[in-house]
């Protein structure tokens, strides 16, 4: 590669290859290339200077060649080549040069090209002169309270996430640094490498690789490669010493990425929280609401959730005889309130199984004995789970015509609403006295049909359309299924919502329309009335005046011609009025 590249800078460039015939270029002699001849379409690379090129040959055909981007030595764009002559394009500047190829047969050229050279031109040598830097970071593997590194990579780099470790932790998070060059396809350095820099704040820091000696823990470290291979930053705490920490990672003085990660502290602060606060007496089929219904956290004084050590915590209820605390998880097994797609489980976030065993409302409250913290009291209640009662509601009263709405299916025992799961409460599907334009109401989304799955607040919702047309009283209702022996019948309460299309509305509208020229009528009347008794006043006070009153008589004649158009104005108005009631006895009534 160097002694191609002294070749190029001279002028000339390096070893030529041989190949088969399906390019039309059986040499190519640049930086680097493509095999030749191998394909129609070639590549090459070249240093850009004012006196370098890459050689082409083709011994096999003559071919008629334009360049795009580029010259042949010596100015042109355009040439025909022997078979076996060479033809130099010129690499003056960086960039990229398309030299497209026409095999000559019998004296003439194809009409569409038979090859494609792409060269692209080059600042400096690859690998020379520093361009830019790669850095990438990867969180460590956990097991057994000790973190392991993994070499950072660009998948680890998209995929990580501030870190969350106890301060005394070691080698929490790993950050590479490999210096590249400034080629439109970089590559790595193989020399002149710059100072790389990497400063951490509230944690330690530690460096290896690229060719030098190992830097143990410090708050900054410093690492000049010598070799064509990353550096590697690695992570610590510092026992003791919570909070936030800030990796900033530096090439040649110049800020490249900052990372960061959260040291936390002994905890000061243990919380209970009831995800599900209504759960079921035993496990009946169906009800997920027991499982991890509390969560229980610890914080450290800067508010960061620590792990919390299972061994160390005890969930006591107030009332043993109504329920009591079960497994802990803090694995993921399933999520908090066990609600599908919700937070998983974790070291910070520890779910708590309850047992319901009677009917009632119970308090409970979570100690640590390692800490010796408490938590608030949180309030449980148990249900009997046994449904009495389901009430469907609309979010209107009333809609227009196939417009969008939602249904609300509450379902509730003796004592309130029951806990999250799915019961089965009708004999069918729920249905609508008038069809829905789109909607799937309760009861079918589930096998056997006549079960709901409700949340923890005993509600499901239900998107649906309004009927197209118009309707009072639209009802949704479904008929429960049987009690069982000596429980209570389950009462339905339906829904019922009004319905106006759009014929209707446009009858109310016209109807307003109306009432609104009606009152425009009248006060044009009342406006005339009143111009008429002033007309009367004038006339009077005319002939009184006698014959000095020729002014007068004169204004009073103009107020009567104005009373006189305004009067057909109103009579305009009145005739329109009339129109506008005729057409409103011919709209279809519904």
């Amino acid at each position: 590669l160097v002694a191609a590249a002294a070749l190029a800078i001279g002028g000339v460039s390096a070893v030529s290859a041989q190949a088969s015939v399906l390019g039309d270029w059986t040499s190519i002699s640049a930086l680097s290339s493509s095999a030749p001849g191998t394909a129609v379409a070639e590549t090459a690379t070249q240093i850009a200077g004012v006196a370098n090129y890459v050689a082409l040959t083709d011994s096999a055909d003559p071919v008629y060649i334009t360049v795009t981007g580029g010259t042949i030595v010596g100015g042109a764009t355009s040439a025909s080549v022997a078979a076996g002559i060479a033809v130099n394009i010129a690499t003056p500047t960086v960039g990229t040069i398309t030299v497209n190829s026409y095999k000559i047969t019998s004296g003439a050229a194809a009409t569409t090209a038979t090859g494609t050279l792409t060269i692209t031109v080059e600042a400096s040598v690859p690998g020379t002169v520093y361009g830019a830097s790669t850095v990438y970071a990867s969180n460590s593997t956990l097991s057994g309270g000790v973190y392991t590194p993994v070499t950072p990579s660009s998948g680890t780099d998209s995929t990580y996430t501030s870190v969350t470790a106890p301060a005394s932790s070691a080698n929490v998070a790993s950050f590479s640094v490999l210096e590249t060059d400034g080629a439109s396809t970089p590559n790595p350095l193989t020399t002149g490498w710059k100072t790389i820099t990497a400063t951490v704040t509230n944690g330690l820091i530690s460096a290896s690789g690229g060719g030098n000696t190992a830097i143990s823990n410090t708050t900054y470290a410093s690492e000049t490669p010598v070799a064509n291979a990353p550096v590697i930053f690695v992570l610590s705490g510092i026992a003791g010493l919570a909070g936030t920490s800030t990796v900033t990672i530096a090439v040649n003085g110049v800020t490249v990425k900052t990372y960061t990660a959260t040291f936390t502290g002994t905890a000061v602060k243990l919380v209970l929280t009831a995800v599900n606060n209504v759960i079921a007496v035993g496990s009946p089929s169906g009800v997920t609401a027991n499982t991890n219904a509390l969560e229980v956290q610890e914080f450290d004084a800067n508010g960061n959730a620590v792990a919390v050590t299972t061994g160390n915590i005890t969930v006591t209820p107030a009332s043993s005889t109504i329920a009591t605390a079960g497994a802990f998880d803090a694995a993921g097994a399933h999520t908090l309130g066990n609600i599908t797609g919700g937070t998983a489980t974790s070291s910070s976030a520890v779910g708590v199984t309850l047992n319901g065993l009677t009917a009632g409302t119970t308090t409970f409250t979570a100690t640590d004995s390692a800490l010796t913290l408490t938590s608030a009291p949180v309030s449980v209640r148990v249900s009997s789970a046994v449904p009495t009662a389901v009430v469907f509601t609309t979010d209107s009263s009333s809609y227009s015509a196939g417009a969008a709405g939602t249904l609300t299916t509450t379902i509730s025992d003796a004592a309130g609403t029951v806990p999250a799961g799915t019961y089965t409460v009708f004999t069918g599907q729920a249905v609508s006295s008038y069809a829905l334009t789109v909607g799937t109401l309760p009861g079918t989304t589930n096998t056997p049909v006549g079960q709901v799955t409700v949340n923890d607040m005993g509600v499901a919702t239900t998107a649906f359309n309004a009927p197209i047309s118009d309707a009072t009283g639209v009802t949704i209702s479904a008929t429960p299924v049987t009690a069982a022996t000596g429980a209570t019948q389950i009462v339905v309460t339906p829904a019922t919502f009004d319905v106006a299309s759009g014929s209707s509305q446009a009858a109310n509208a016209a109807t307003d329309a109306a009432n609104e020229a009606t009152d425009a009528a009248n006060a044009a009347t009342d406006a005339a009335n009143a111009a008429a008794d002033s007309a009367d006043a004038a006339t009077q006070a005319a002939q009184d005046a006698g014959d000095k009153a020729d002014a007068a008589l004169a204004a009073v004649t103009a107020l009567s011609q104005q009373v006189t158009t305004l009067l057909a104005k109103v009579a305009a108005l009145a005739s329109t009025l009339a129109k506008i009631t005729k057409a409103i006895a011919a709209l279809p009534k519904k």
